[in-house]
């Protein structure tokens, strides 16, 4: 087993309350409010914008070999314009669980190792092309099938095998890692994805 299929191995029962979430459902079954979408998109805007620093502070942390194969980054603007967001959506500010979950990253990025940084990174990336894949043509005439079908597509699918690869080739012996290796790396993913929960979770609280 790889490194990357041994981690969402345990992190199974929150991907699966993720599924499970309200809002997801939501976006799967076209049964979203206008509040809501207007408070995800904010928030998730915001969120983008500091990802992406936070990436390129990783990115600078991998070979130069990983570097050259990272395919193109991807402009998240088409996933938000999906969710049809009102003009609202400018006077919401980031929300704490959003700066707690962008402190966690920057914080396990800068204190650790490539590895580490990639960790906190990928609960995101996955997850996404995740929640796509499972709801993806659950609802004939979805109006927010776009968000689905871009978290789906083969370039979103490149850049998850991409973090996928990374992972597996930084750590591609992980059983034999030290057992306070396995559990730093372990929490900080794991740490990211209830992060992730909550991003979803709040969002279905509008």
């Amino acid at each position: 087993m790889k490194f990357h299929n041994y981690l969402l191995k345990q992190a199974e029962p929150i991907l699966n309350d993720i599924y499970q979430s309200s809002f997801v459902k939501g976006i799967g079954f076209n049964n979203l409010s206008q509040q809501q979408r207007d408070y995800y998109v904010a928030q998730d805007s915001y969120y983008t914008d500091e990802f992406s620093h936070l990436f390129d502070l990783t990115i600078t942390k991998l070979t130069t070999e990983q570097q050259s194969t990272q395919p193109q980054t991807l402009d998240e603007t088409v996933a938000h314009d999906a969710l049809l967001a009102s003009p609202n959506m400018l006077n919401i500010p980031p929300d704490d669980h959003n700066l707690a979950y962008l402190d966690h990253m920057k914080t396990e990025i800068m204190s650790g190792d490539a590895t580490n940084a990639m960790l906190a990174l990928l609960p995101c990336t996955e997850s996404y092309h995740l929640i796509g894949k499972r709801y993806l043509n659950t609802t004939a005439h979805n109006t927010y099938s776009p968000w689905l079908e871009y978290y789906t597509s083969s370039a979103y699918q490149d850049f998850t095998q991409w973090s996928w690869q990374v992972i597996d080739a930084q750590i591609p012996d992980w059983q034999k890692l030290p057992v306070n290796d396995q559990k730093r790396y372990l929490n900080t993913y794991l740490t990211s994805y209830q992060f992730e929960l909550s991003f979803w979770e709040h969002a279905a609280q509008q």
